[in-house]
């Protein structure tokens, strides 16, 4: 019996350490994703992906300590719930929301009818041929239906389309809106 507990339990410095590992492990790993993937979303090449897969796989692993166990697993999982939950509850609770968007980008413009902004694109590490594609899929068949093309803050490309009012308040905190004509909003 004591061969299937140690394959199975753990013990209660084991259970600090997994759930120590897991908080920081995630702090570091939403940093990195957070600062240094902001527009990750914008394209999803093989590598990244597999990129991606890797670091999750070690991140996971190295939250279960240097012998993985079934009770280890429960615990790191039900810390990574725990940490979604109170985030999420932190995200709508009405005093985080009055300061959450102060400062903060919801999106980029980086196209303008016709007009490629280039180094906007470069910066947030998307290619000219991810936006091609993404017009594409969005059964844009001319640039003349392009009004606008923004970068939302998940790295998604939402495409405004040409002759189609814009009211101002959906783009609001978006870089660059304030430099698009009048006659691109409705009101």
């Amino acid at each position: 019996m004591d061969g299937l507990w140690h394959q199975i339990g753990i013990s209660p410095s084991g259970a600090v350490g997994v759930v120590l590992a897991t908080v920081l492990l995630y702090i570091a790993f939403s940093l990195v994703v957070r600062f240094s993937w902001r527009y990750f979303g914008a394209s999803h090449s093989s590598f990244e992906l597999a990129l991606v897969t890797v670091l999750g796989a070690v991140v996971g692993r190295s939250m279960l300590g240097n012998a993985p166990t079934l009770l280890g697993g429960a615990i790191a999982l039900t810390t990574l719930f725990a940490l979604e939950g109170a985030i999420g509850l932190a995200r709508r609770s009405s005093r985080y929301s009055r300061y959450a968007d102060l400062g903060h980008v919801h999106g980029v413009i980086v196209m303008v009818g016709s007009e490629i902004d280039l180094p906007a694109l470069h910066r947030l590490g998307i290619t000219e041929r991810d936006l091609w594609t993404s017009l594409r899929r969005h059964g844009i068949h001319n640039v003349s239906q392009v009004g606008a093309v923004v970068v939302e803050h998940d790295g998604r490309l939402s495409i405004l389309r040409a002759g189609t009012p814009v009211n101002r308040s959906i783009l609001v905190g978006v870089r660059g809106a304030a430099d698009l004509p009048d006659d691109f909003y409705a009101d």
